[in-house]
């Protein structure tokens, strides 16, 4: 298991984390000098002997710039594999499922330069750096791998759209990319309060402010993409997309010859999509959604989409306390079930969250564990007999079994 520590507004010691089953630290990498903000992804290989974080590294106070970090290390010895600065945050990372292939997805929705995808392919020594992609006009809020490493979906704010690359002779190459249409604009309107963008861009203000500058505006034309998955062999993927339009789905084949999606579903009531998952064979998706507020205050939504050729269809809609977070996968347990965690952020004010796990056939609740502050990731392992979490309460949360939620350890 790998964990990294963060937070706005805040120099320190961050880093990152491996335990075991047990909790037994394995190894603990501090990023020095202190970080600003600090670790904001984290990728564990599928073995567990590689452990990728990144984030920002430092900001310049005085010209309020800032430079982001990306950071491999071999969890056996803790040697390091790859110590990459680049120009802005690091917001996802994907391996391939032998830890052979790397890319890192940049570029904040604040100010930010440099690559967008960095592709890093593993060598005697470490990683080393290939062809990656740029867009200066863009940056990657999300992207995934499939599990030979070949193929890359990504998610653009900026320019609003989603991008399909293949790793060809160790450079990225855009196979197709998907506009998002103006037509979404309207259900793309994401209350300002619903959207952790906010708090981002709060932060940045008051750091800006502090250092005599102004922060740089952002923004995005209509919707755009907030999170992305992919099937192991690369054939189907899905995006999860801002405001009210729900997730769009793709066959890898009909997306390159047609640059369109299979499929839009757009679940009712509700305001954003934060996270997905695609079943192992494409059969289905789960999405989690922030309620709208026909639904009560800070309700979420979880529904699964069945893949039924032209058009998604709704097998089950499970209402949650508070809003769905993202983490690497929702889905685990061969696909059996379905875990996130939920909160919302508020400022500096700990505000409650919740981990879920979902039965992935029917929707039911199989378990829920409270938590006196927001939770962020939570993730189950392949075969479901472990599940991990991390919480602003500044705890990783390890259960060593979904139906036993007191087994906190």
């Amino acid at each position: 298991m790998a964990g990294g520590t963060f937070k706005f507004d805040t120099t320190g010691a961050f880093g990152t984390v491996v335990l075991n089953a047990q909790g037994t630290v394995l190894l603990r990498d501090v990023w020095d000098p202190p970080a600003t903000d600090g670790v904001f992804w984290v990728k564990l290989s599928p073995d567990g002997s590689i452990v990728a974080a990144g984030g920002w590294q430092t900001m310049d106070s005085a010209s309020g710039t800032y430079v982001a970090r990306l950071r491999v290390l071999r969890v056996g010895d803790g040697a390091v594999l790859l110590d990459q600065a680049t120009g802005s945050r690091v917001n996802q990372i994907a391996m391939s499922a032998d830890a052979r292939w790397l890319v890192a997805g940049c570029g904040a929705t604040y100010s930010g330069s440099g690559q967008q995808i960095y592709l890093y392919k593993l060598g005697v020594d470490g990683y080393v750096a290939l062809g990656g992609y740029s867009n200066p006009s863009a940056s990657v809020q999300t992207l995934a791998m499939s599990a030979d490493g070949k193929w890359i979906i990504a998610g653009l704010y900026g320019s609003p759209s989603v991008l399909l690359l293949q790793n060809i002779d160790d450079m990225l190459v855009t196979y197709a990319q998907w506009d998002i249409p103006a037509t979404q604009a309207a259900a793309g309107a994401e209350p300002d309060a619903l959207d952790v963008r906010r708090g981002v861009r709060l932060h940045r203000e008051a750091l800006a402010l502090r250092a005599g500058g102004k922060a740089a505006a952002s923004g995005s034309s209509g919707a755009y993409t907030k999170f992305v998955s992919i099937t192991p062999d690369g054939s189907a993927m899905v995006a999860a997309l801002s405001g009210r339009n729900g997730v769009a789905y793709f066959l890898r084949d009909s997306f390159i010859a047609g640059k369109q999606p299979e499929w839009i579903f757009a679940p009712p009531s509700i305001s954003t999509s934060s996270n997905t998952a695609i079943s192992a064979d494409g059969s289905f998706v789960v999405l989690g959604s922030n309620g709208d507020s026909t639904l009560g205050p800070a309700v979420g939504v979880v529904t699964r989409i069945d893949d039924a050729g032209d058009h998604g269809v709704q097998a089950w809609r499970t209402p949650v306390e508070y809003f769905p977070n993202p983490c690497n996968r929702m889905l685990g347990a061969g696909d059996q079930r379905v875990a996130f965690g939920t909160g919302e952020p508020s400022g500096d004010t700990l505000t409650p969250g919740r981990f879920y796990a979902l039965d992935a056939v029917s929707g039911a609740i199989l378990g829920v564990y409270p938590t006196a502050a927001m939770n962020w990731p939570f993730q189950m392992s392949a075969d479901g007999s472990f599940a991990l979490g991390g919480s602003d309460d500044g705890h990783l949360y390890g259960f060593n079994a979904w139906k036993n939620w007191d087994n906190a350890v």
